[in-house]
């Protein structure tokens, strides 16, 4: 006859803690849906939103165009103001931690920012691209999805709002 093991009683759940929401927008109307799902989860759990832009590099066929550099810069600038005005507005002073401006693949850039800020959540938006739109354009969030360090919560464009 053989022994049967004996069950572990379930141990009581962790409460859930997000100190830092990492909010990833490229300035669409989808993105800034996905800045307010992450304002309401700031507040729920008195959490800070750090917000994320990418400036993804664009192939030039003349590499020796110092210019491109520059152009670089302002849009850095502009894209900083931006996101404090956008955090400010949305979010509110007191829980917008910091605005950052990142070069390079959009998903990977995120993902990293996510690992290297410690961030507890990530909040993205997606478009809900599909067929040939989501094979030609791809999927960032799904990307990020896949690679995160941390949890996601993906908010599509269309759907209703539960916030």
């Amino acid at each position: 006859m053989k022994k049967k093991k004996a069950v572990a009683a379930p141990s009581t759940p962790k409460p859930v803690r997000v100190e830092f929401i990492l909010v990833p927008t490229d300035f669409s109307e989808a993105s800034f849906k996905a800045l307010r799902y992450a304002a309401r989860m700031a507040e729920m759990f008195s959490a800070k939103v750090i917000l994320l832009y990418v400036n993804e590099p664009v192939a030039y066929p003349d590499f020796a165009a110092f210019p491109l550099v520059m152009e670089d810069e302002k849009v850095d600038r502009a894209a900083t103001e931006r996101l404090r005005t956008v955090g400010e507005e949305l979010i509110g002073r007191e829980r917008l931690e910091r605005v950052i401006v990142r070069h390079g693949v959009p998903h990977h850039e995120i993902t990293e920012a996510a690992r290297s800020l410690k961030a507890d959540l990530i909040v993205i938006s997606t478009h809900g691209y599909t067929g040939i739109k989501h094979a030609l354009l791809g999927s960032t969030a799904e990307r990020v999805v896949r690679h995160a360090p941390c949890p996601v919560l993906t908010v599509r464009d269309l759907e209703r709002e539960i916030i």
